[in-house]
C-alpha cells in the first residue's frame, strides 16, 4: 500500500492513543485506524460495535468497517464534506445559507425520532462529560455521536454519511452538549467564521438554550476523559519532550549564526563594562591616595599644634621667671 495520509492522535492517554492513515492499494483508497499502544486495542474493536449503534439511531449512512489484524479499515468516502459547504457560505457570507446548514447539521446530529429522551443522572454519562444535573429532564439523545462535526460527514447524492465515529455514547448525553460540541468545532477551526455569523446566533438559531459556559464544561469533562486518565499524561507530553532538542543542520547552522552574533555583542559589552571597571578602580585608587595624604596632613597639624601648644607655654613661663626675678631684685634694694 502507498501512504496518502497519517495522522497521530498522541495527545491521549495509552487506550485512545491511536494513528489513522489513508493508503493506496491497487487504485483504491483505504482508511484505517490503528492502536499505537497494546492498551488501545479494545477502542478500536469498540469502533465496529458503533457502526451498528448509529444505523439503529441515525438516518445518515455509516462508512463501513471492517476489524482485521488488530485494525479498523473504512470505505474512502468520495463527495463533500459538510465543512466544505459552511466554508463556501462563510466566504460568500451568505447568512441564510449558514442558517440553512446549521438546520441540516443539527437534524444529523440529533438523529432518528426515536433517538430523543429526557436525559435522568447517570454514572456512565458523567464519567465521560463530568457534573450534569443541570440538564435533569431537559432534551436528550439514547445514542450521541460526539464524532458529528462538520468534518465527519460527507454528502454523496445530498445524503450524509459519517465517515469517523470513534466517539459514540450509547447512555443518554444532553443534546445541547452534542450540539454545543459539533458546530463549535467548527468555529474553532474557522475563526473567521464568528465575524460573518457569531456562534451565540448559531446556537440561538437551532435552539440551544443551555448556558454556554456550562456546555464548554462538558467538552472540557470529555477532552479531560480521552488525554489523562488522572494518573499519567498523554503520550504527546513525552513526544514533546523527545522532539523537544531535535533540529536540522539547517536550524543549528542559523543558530550558530545567531549564537556568534550574540557572542561578539556580549564582548563589546563585556569590555565596556571592564573599561569603567578600570576607570572606577583608578579614581578609587586616586581617592584613596588623596584620603591618605589627608590623614598625613591632618597628624601633621596635629604634631605642629601641640609643637606650637608647647613653644608658648615655654614662652609664657619664661617670662614670668623673668618678671619675678626683676621683681625680686627691686624689693631686695629697697630692703
Amino acid at each position: 500500500m502507498k501512504l496518502r495520509y497519517v495522522k497521530f492522535s498522541d495527545e491521549r492517554r495509552k487506550e485512545f492513543c491511536i494513528k489513522t492513515v489513508i493508503a493506496e492499494d491497487n487504485g483504491k483508497l483505504k482508511v484505517y485506524k490503528k492502536a499505537i499502544f497494546e492498551e488501545g486495542e479494545k477502542h478500536i474493536r469498540s469502533i465496529a460495535d458503533n457502526a451498528a449503534i448509529l444505523r439503529k439511531y441515525y438516518d445518515a449512512d455509516v462508512c463501513n468497517v471492517v476489524l482485521d489484524n488488530g485494525a479498523a479499515y473504512f470505505d474512502y468516502i468520495e463527495g463533500e464534506s459538510m465543512e466544505k459547504r459552511y466554508i463556501a457560505a462563510m466566504k460568500n457570507k451568505d447568512i441564510g445559507e449558514i442558517k440553512r446548514l446549521l438546520v441540516i447539521h443539527k437534524d444529523i446530529i440529533l438523529g432518528k425520532k426515536e433517538n430523543e429522551t429526557v436525559f435522568l443522572h447517570n454514572a456512565k454519562t458523567e464519567e465521560v462529560f463530568g457534573d450534569c444535573s443541570m440538564f435533569e429532564g431537559m432534551p436528550a439523545l439514547k445514542c450521541c455521536n460526539y464524532d458529528a462535526i462538520a468534518g465527519n460527514i460527507i454528502f454523496v447524492d445530498d445524503k450524509p454519511v459519517f465517515i469517523d465515529y470513534e466517539w459514540v455514547f450509547d447512555c443518554p448525553v444532553p443534546a445541547d452538549a452534542a450540539l454545543y460540541h459539533c458546530i463549535h468545532n467548527f468555529y474553532e477551526h474557522y475563526p473567521e467564521m464568528e465575524e460573518v455569523f457569531p456562534f451565540g446566533s448559531a446556537m440561538d438559531h437551532i435552539g440551544v438554550k443551555s448556558d454556554r459556559e456550562i456546555l464548554n464544561k462538558t467538552y472540557l469533562s470529555f477532552f479531560d476523559h480521552v488525554t489523562s486518565d488522572g494518573v499519567t499524561e498523554g503520550f504527546a507530553l513525552m513526544k514533546a519532550i523527545c522532539l523537544k532538542n531535535t533540529k536540522t543542520l539547517k536550524q543549528l547552522n542559523y543558530e550558530n549564526i545567531v549564537n556568534m552574533c550574540e557572542c561578539d555583542r556580549l564582548q563589546g559589552v563585556i569590555s565596556d563594562i571592564n573599561g569603567k571597571l578600570i576607570e572606577k578602580m583608578n579614581i578609587e585608587m586616586q581617592f584613596e591616595a588623596l584620603k591618605q595624604c589627608n590623614d598625613e596632613l591632618e597628624q601633621k597639624i596635629l604634631e605642629y599644634e601641640e609643637d606650637l601648644q608647647k613653644n608658648i607655654c615655654y614662652v609664657i613661663a619664661k617670662k614670668t621667671y623673668r618678671k619675678l626675678k626683676s621683681i625680686g631684685r627691686v624689693i631686695c634694694k629697697r630692703g
